[in-house]
């Protein structure tokens, strides 16, 4: 698979948005010496460390470009703005797929994402054509030009479309079965799904809850020490809110939630001021940088969303009330007007909308960094974040992105994460990045569940020497 270029006016519209000059540097081995045991116990070694990390490298582009294309098929089952057909929700479209297939048929589609093409439902061929349409018509929808621009350079010749979107739909079908009904009937249900995230595409999407760990985060941060200070913020794998697998929402555009949700919490908690900050949003993704560079010129107005909907017995906690509530004061003029709304079905989600001011937008500029590779030069950052990032590495992977991270930390700097994996302490450790405090958030009840809607936040400091 190609890596996807970005289209030119993008570009354009970019480079006109002046931003601070950076530079990212390569890992290498010496870099990470606190880990070489570890590496070489996984068959990496000194000579063959530059080999492997460019290895790495190209497989990390070439997982972008899947991804952007999970998001496509996504989009292409669930969006109402360019079809009227009924919405299809992917999950059950993947167990009705498989279910489908003859038992022959089936294993080696379970082994390859290979199937007849005649054996997609009439109702997924139907609606992928639709988007197919869609694409090739004049539209202001900023979600539906995103996916026309990716259709357009993934698939130039217009009669390879319908035949190409059909076979990415199979291989995204494929993790999906994989992930909702294969994985969670194994004994180890949780460490299967966690491998499967380690192969597939890097997804790109984001939701307003993402925000709340950080400012829980946060909050501990300033608890431990109330005369903190920051001013270098790195965000690592912002995101952008495209189309998830499930529950897609197309209330506003798509935008990138993190960075301001970081930057509304570090000057609501007073651990910085807008007029001595700098946050850069780095992702591997080259179509995320260019929507944050966009908005250092042209502040969004955020539509805030809860991807959680109040209904059949789940209740949002009262702490995430809270926090929603407050949620974009801090950086701009908020619209509380149906803060909660009903919509079809008895869909209660939390809503509002924050405009950005222009002063906040100033302090935010993107660069292009995998992380797990590469690190942003220069200066060192006070805080760096990355949720929902790390799950995609595996061990190996994993140690050079935290060998990554702590370069790029000034002593006594803070990282924030919510990667729960067993390794990642002892990992954080040894690149001089001990764990300091975690904690569980719970932001909804289940009604009969067997437990709360939780994630967690991990707060480590890098060592001063």
């Amino acid at each position: 698979m190609t890596v996807h270029r970005i289209a030119a006016a993008t570009l354009a519209v970019a480079a006109a948005i002046p931003s601070p000059a950076r530079t990212v540097a390569r890992i290498t081995w010496a870099d990470a010496a606190s880990l070489h045991s570890r590496l070489e116990a996984h068959g990496i070694t000194a000579g063959g460390f530059p080999a492997y990390v460019q290895r790495v490298h190209q497989s990390n582009l070439r997982r972008v470009g899947e991804g952007d294309l999970d998001h496509l098929i996504f989009y292409a089952l669930q969006s109402t703005r360019f079809t009227d057909l009924p919405p299809i929700e992917p999950a059950l479209s993947a167990k009705g797929l498989v279910e489908s297939l003859a038992p022959r048929e089936r294993d080696t589609f379970l082994r390859t994402s290979q199937a007849p093409l005649a054996r997609i439902p009439a109702p997924v061929r139907s609606r992928v054509g639709a988007l197919i349409r869609a694409v090739g018509l004049p539209s202001q929808d900023p979600r539906l030009a995103y996916f026309r621009a990716l259709v357009n350079e993934t698939f130039p010749v217009r009669s390879a479309r319908l035949p190409g979107l059909l076979h990415e739909y199979l291989r995204a079908m494929r993790f999906l079965y994989e992930k909702e009904f294969v994985a969670q009937r194994s004994p180890r249900a949780a460490d299967a799904v966690a491998g499967l995230y380690r192969a597939r595409g890097l997804s790109t999407d984001t939701e307003v809850e993402a925000g709340y760990l950080v400012y829980l985060g946060l909050g501990i941060v300033r608890s431990l020490d109330p005369n903190v200070r920051v001013r270098r913020v790195l965000i690592v794998g912002p995101g952008l809110d495209l189309a998830p697998r499930t529950g897609l929402l197309e209330a506003g555009p798509p935008e990138s939630y993190q960075p301001w949700a970081v930057i509304d919490a570090l000057i609501g908690l007073r651990l910085s001021r807008a007029d001595d900050l700098e946050v850069i949003g780095a992702d591997i993704n080259p179509r995320v940088v260019a929507h944050l560079r966009r908005a250092r010129g042209e502040p969004p107005a955020l539509t805030l969303v809860s991807g959680i909907a109040e209904t059949n017995g789940v209740a949002f906690s009262r702490d995430y009330r809270d926090y929603f509530a407050q949620l974009g004061r801090s950086i701009g003029d908020v619209d509380e007007r149906g803060t909660t709304t009903a919509a079809a079905g008895d869909d209660r989600r939390l809503r509002k909308t924050v405009r950005v001011r222009a002063a906040i937008a100033r302090t935010l500029g993107a660069e292009s960094l995998d992380v797990v590779t590469e690190r942003v030069a220069g200066a060192p950052f006070d805080l760096i974040v990355a949720t929902n990032i790390l799950p995609y590495f595996d061990d190996v992977q994993l140690m050079l992105a935290m060998t990554n991270i702590a370069r790029m930390l000034a002593p006594g700097g803070v990282f924030l994460h919510n990667e729960i994996r067993p390794s990642m302490r002892d990992v954080a450790a040894a690149v001089g990045l001990p764990l300091e405090q975690s904690r569980q958030a719970v932001i909804a009840t289940v009604r009969d569940a067997p437990s709360p809607l939780v994630d967690s936040v991990f707060v480590h400091r890098r060592k001063n020497s």
